[in-house]
């Protein structure tokens, strides 16, 4: 038969079935009219190939009934069942055996909707497979809610509060059993309830802005910290994480999952705390220690002795060490307070740079590493905190040349770029690995960090220098090789 002939009625494919079910003349018209108004009903031949369907069938698929007629079932296939649960159909069917089960199925528009399916093999009275009545009603919305109450029992299980809300209104319409238990307490229901009226200080207008970036794809998720409702009215820190959901066949939704961070902003603050008492406490002893090496020095060059000369400069060499942590933990202290300042003017790059490299000449000068920058004619000025950049510059090319094979070279690198000063400092030594790099700006972070590892740090140095940066109105980046070597790059702003 060629594709898009419809293939008569029930009544005339199945005239003795029907006769049997429902006798005679009006019988057979209400039997299959009562068919098609309740299900999906197509028919296939031995080959599989499609004969009949009944309006709500088409209707569903998208497809029209020529569309239909002639083609195979494989048109709706979804691609999202194996090939063994069809291979397992056809074998059943054409032992003369009924099949029932659901099926996933795709229409013309590509979206999904799921069938519950009786197929029942007919033979010829010849005993062979002769043609196969499907009969098909459409679970779509009863898989759908399955799946969303699975969703949701799995979702009562976090501990944390979980809100699904829809993008056009942020109206809520899920919150898991955490989420309930706050509601209740705070005595809200669900209806008209959307994020803002859970967090302090946030306007439906504000939130819609930070939801841009998730809806117009740019980003998968935003993390922020926000301050929650109590019901004794004060309020808790929490940490506030929103994805864009788009499940198939479904209208998309955001997700916000919230953690109350009280516990962790008390450690924060109590650690923040401990590292500026300690420092504050070290610089006492350590100010004294300096001072009676400084004289022991003073009076070995007087003539008392080549030995405690040489003494006094390793103690006063590593009390500078001494201070030079110090003065970074209490640099870290003040950037997790907030009280990391710095002063912009007019600043001679060009001078820090030079400054900074004549600073680092003392550091390990057994390795003799040439540090190399070539200054333009004209003077590169920016605008900056001189004593900030002095001590970006004096980070990069402190851990440039810790890092660094002996006899090689660091390179300082200043020049214009556009409307932006392009700065880098590259070296020749043993490079990050990959792993580390996403870390690498993180307190307390090393790429070394072996029990035999050769370079000293605490790895304070670069979080200090990605917020000098940063108050620049810049970031900091690194490319980096293992075994070949690191170039950290930022942009400064020129002054005119």
């Amino acid at each position: 038969m060629a594709r898009g002939t419809v293939q008569g009625d029930l009544a005339t494919l199945f005239p003795a079935t029907i006769r049997r079910s429902a006798g005679t003349g009006a019988g057979e018209s209400f039997l299959a009219y009562a068919l098609d108004q309740h299900a999906l009903v197509s028919v296939t031949n031995a080959k599989e190939e499609i004969v009949y369907v009944n309006d709500r069938f088409a209707e569903i698929s998208g497809y029209s009934r020529c569309e239909l007629i002639g083609n195979t079932h494989r048109i709706l296939r979804s691609g999202d069942q194996p090939a063994a649960l069809f291979e397992d159909i056809w074998s059943t069917i054409r032992s003369g055996l009924t099949w029932a089960g659901e099926v996933k199925q795709v229409k013309k528009s590509g979206e999904h909707y799921w069938a519950k399916t009786t197929i029942v093999p007919f033979f010829s009275p010849s005993g062979q497979p002769e043609k196969f009545l499907s009969i098909h009603t459409d679970i779509t919305e009863v898989k759908s809610a399955e799946a969303n109450l699975q969703r949701q029992m799995s979702f009562d299980h976090i501990k944390d509060e979980i809100y699904l809300f829809w993008p056009e209104t942020l109206e809520v319409f899920y919150t898991n059993r955490s989420a309930r238990i706050r509601l209740r307490a705070l005595g809200r229901a669900t209806t008209d309830l959307t994020p803002c009226d859970l967090l302090e200080g946030h306007s439906k207008q504000e939130m819609l802005a930070r939801l841009n970036g998730l809806l117009a794809g740019g980003r998968k998720w935003l993390t922020f910290e926000a301050e929650q409702r109590r019901p004794d009215g004060r309020t808790t820190p929490a940490e506030v994480t929103i994805q864009l959901m788009r499940p198939r066949d479904e209208s998309p939704r955001f997700l916000a999952h919230v953690r109350d961070i009280s516990q962790r902003k008390q450690a924060e603050i109590a650690k923040q705390q401990f590292v500026a008492n300690v420092s504050h406490e070290l610089r006492t002893p350590l100010t004294a220690i300096k001072g009676a090496f400084g004289l022991i020095n003073t009076k070995a060059e007087g003539g008392t002795g080549g030995t405690a000369g040489r003494l006094a400069d390793m103690g006063l060499k590593n009390t500078a060490r001494l201070e030079y942590l110090i003065e970074n933990l209490l640099d870290v202290e003040r950037i997790a307070t907030g009280r990391m300042t710095s002063r912009l003017t007019r600043v001679n790059l060009d001078q820090v740079i030079t400054e900074a490299i004549s600073d680092v000449a003392a550091y390990k000068p057994e390795k003799n590493i040439r540090v190399r920058y070539n200054p333009k004619k004209t003077p590169i000025c920016v605008k900056g905190d001189e004593a900030g950049l002095f001590k970006v510059f004096g980070i990069l090319l402190t851990n440039a040349v810790r890092f660094s094979d002996p006899e090689s070279e660091v390179e300082v690198r200043a020049q214009q770029d556009g409307a932006r000063i392009a700065v880098s400092v590259i070296d020749q030594g043993i490079g990050i690995s990959e792993r580390f790099l996403k870390n690498i700006f993180q307190p307390f972070t090393q790429a070394d960090q072996s029990d035999t590892r050769k370079s000293d740090g605490a790895g304070l140095g670069l979080v200090i220098a990605r917020s000098i940066v940063e108050a620049h109105g810049g970031a900091i980046k690194v490319q980096s090789v293992e075994g070949q070597g690191s170039e950290f790059s930022f942009y400064l702003i020129p002054c005119v």
